[in-house]
């Protein structure tokens, strides 16, 4: 059973473990996708560009609605697989980020995944493991057809972005029922007052289809996947996931899409909404 933890808990000899697991994908993983023009991390970029816009965008939509906390369940479990997968070691994990950057909860430090970007660089990351002069964190996959090859990021420079706060933003939006559809329900206001801004304060790469180039989209998902359970455990009377039934693709017993029919699929495996509702039977949970 894999335990994800915090961020800030983890030791040296871990956050360097993870930088290099993300760094094997990046570079040395060949594409299953696109073999030969990119490699297996860009895979998951490319996944979620898909999942929103561009040629091979695919239906149901896993955002603004209620797959949202499903999908990104699963393509968070296999971004793991494929890092212990790359390295041959099971006990890296995705480490969740809390969006606090007071002292050691902020990740974006020298030895863990960088520094905001340089204005004067189109807004390269020139700081950490990442940085584009480092030369082993090549962006290929981008929301047009082409652009910038570095790792780039703008924090705070979007006046509508902000990073939560845990005793304000988290703990009202835990209160939110039901699951879904009202505005006020959980998956809206959690995806919408929550997640969206945090990937605008970010901003460059974070703010794109193609965010998970930016490797902070995998802490900053792994904190909203664990916000859901938390929900979940807070509310054990109340569905985990609504609608039960949909003939439109987004009910319990609806198969989770990562691909057109005639595209090659991502990975191997099959996953119905229903099946991403207990954690530990996709092998992980969180630290207590």
């Amino acid at each position: 059973m894999n335990i994800r933890q915090n961020h800030r808990n983890l030791s040296a000899e871990q956050k360097e473990k993870f930088v290099a697991a993300i760094l094997r994908l990046k570079n040395d993983i060949d594409s299953v996708l696109s073999p030969g023009n990119q490699s297996r991390y860009d895979d998951f970029v490319q996944v979620h560009k898909n999942a929103m816009t561009g040629s091979d965008m695919f239906m149901p939509m896993p955002h603004q609605g209620p797959l949202f906390f499903p999908w990104h369940r699963i393509l968070l479990r296999q971004f793991e697989l494929a890092l212990q997968s790359a390295t041959q070691d099971d006990s890296i994990t995705i480490p969740f980020w809390n969006w606090d950057i007071s002292g050691l909860n902020n990740p974006f430090t020298d030895d863990f995944l960088g520094g905001d970007g340089d204005n004067e660089q189109n807004d390269r990351v020139v700081t950490g493991p990442f940085a584009f002069d480092q030369s082993k964190f090549e962006v290929r996959i981008w929301d047009n057809e082409s652009g910038d090859k570095g790792l780039r990021r703008e924090f705070g420079s979007d006046p509508s972005a902000f990073l939560p706060n845990a005793n304000d933003d988290v703990a009202a939006a835990l209160k939110k029922t039901p699951y879904s559809p009202s505005p006020g329900s959980w998956e809206r206001t959690c995806e919408g007052g929550l997640h969206n801004p945090v990937h605008r304060w970010v901003g460059g790469n974070m703010a794109d289809a193609t965010s998970p180039n930016d490797p902070v989209f995998f802490l900053h998902h792994c904190y909203i996947d664990l916000l859901w359970e938390r929900w979940r455990k807070q509310h054990p009377s109340t569905s985990p996931y609504l609608p039960e039934s949909s003939n439109h693709g987004l009910g319990l017993a609806s198969t989770l899409v990562f691909n057109l029919s005639d595209r090659p699929a991502p990975w191997d495996g099959v996953w119905k909404v229903q099946d991403t509702l207990d954690i530990q039977n996709l092998g992980y949970t969180y630290e207590s």
